[in-house]
């Protein structure tokens, strides 16, 4: 299986490029950490390959997944899993940061499915979307990463329904 994670540097998106390639799948790990997605491939050894890329940069994410399928030849699974957290009231929240949270953490996702789609199509693949507790249970606080990941929980059950007659599951 071939699989490409955003967000793969650290946390989450490491350790399951980690699980994923002890049990033989080829991953493609992106982020916007060089240094550390160079290391986690060292680390995972061949075929495993990294491309530095933005999810909130469609042309740098188109060019992950062209280099992904260069690579791989196709894509199985997409982990769209890049995201941010904020903290601070809505009273001081500064209204760019809100913003950027909101681009990375949702459009972002949005971003990584689009760029994604027609290879999980082509293969029937799996679309794997993080979100949070925090979708259903808001965080005080954290007002922007409680609504970017109940709008990514939304996004999901909506994109689920529209890869039903391709066979893509989300």
């Amino acid at each position: 299986m071939d699989v490409l994670i955003t967000g793969a540097a650290r946390g989450i998106g490491a350790h399951t490029a980690r699980l994923l390639a002890g049990k033989g799948h080829r991953v493609s790990l992106v982020g916007l950490e060089p240094e550390r997605l160079a290391k986690l491939t060292a680390d995972l050894g061949e075929p495993h390959c990294w491309f530095e890329a933005d999810v909130t940069d469609s042309e740098s994410l188109h060019a992950a997944v062209a280099g992904t399928v260069e690579r791989f030849g196709g894509i199985d699974t997409v982990m769209a899993n890049a995201g941010i957290a904020n903290y601070g009231t809505v009273r001081i929240a500064d209204p760019e940061v809100f913003a950027k949270v909101i681009d990375i953490n949702l459009t972002g996702v949005f971003r990584t499915m689009h760029a994604t789609l027609p290879h999980l199509i082509e293969r029937k693949g799996y679309g794997l979307i993080i979100a949070s507790l925090a979708s259903y249970s808001p965080m005080p606080g954290m007002a922007a990463y409680t609504a970017s990941k109940a709008g990514v929980e939304a996004f999901g059950h909506a994109l689920r329904h529209e890869m039903v007659p391709y066979g893509v599951r989300i």
